[in-house]
């Protein structure tokens, strides 16, 4: 990757929950990322199964404005170290050559250390111009991501954004049924 459009990003956050609870939300999970992240309003699964992840791929449709529909596929799955990596194989605007995140759950006693690593790269005019607001931007959206897991994981519901995020695409859902032509 080169190094000069090349961006990394690097999040964590302490859940207080097991390492395995966790798990089992992110990893066994992997297609239910909607029920508890702002930024996924639906997601499903598709693909194989992998070791006691129920699928290997997602497609997700984002909450945020101009992103589309993306397909997510894990690809380094490790249950022994609760570690794994997927990257976005749809839906990336065309200045961003490649993006990967890699999600890795460290136990700390009672609790767990989950850390979330982007790897993007950019290319071309439009790639150089948005990698400044592009990292500063993923750096907000990892930084909700993990406030709104530990939330979910913690107590069971979703975290106020998300609350929120579910009330938008509600309406909107509801509107573009109502504006829907009569056959």
């Amino acid at each position: 990757m080169s190094q000069q459009k090349a961006i990394t990003i690097n999040r964590s956050i302490q859940v207080n929950v097991s390492r395995e609870q966790l798990w089992e939300i992110t990893a066994h999970n992997f297609d239910k990322v909607d029920r508890w992240i702002s930024g996924v309003n639906h997601s499903t699964g598709s693909g194989q199964s992998t070791e006691g992840a129920i699928c290997d791929e997602r497609t997700c449709v984002p909450s945020y404005k101009g992103f589309k529909e993306t397909s997510e596929k894990i690809i380094a799955y490790d249950e022994e170290n609760y570690a794994f990596t997927y990257q976005v194989a749809r839906g990336l605007p065309g200045f961003v050559k490649y993006a990967k995140n890699t999600w890795t759950h460290e136990a700390r006693g009672n609790a767990t250390i989950i850390t979330m690593q982007v790897s993007m790269q950019v290319q071309g005019l439009m790639g150089f111009l948005m990698k400044g607001l592009m990292r500063k931007n993923m750096d907000k959206i990892l930084q909700e991501a993990l406030e709104e897991l530990k939330v979910y994981a913690e107590t069971g519901q979703v975290h106020p954004r998300k609350k929120a995020a579910i009330e938008k695409y509600q309406k909107k859902q509801s509107k573009a049924v109502v504006l829907s032509p009569v056959s």
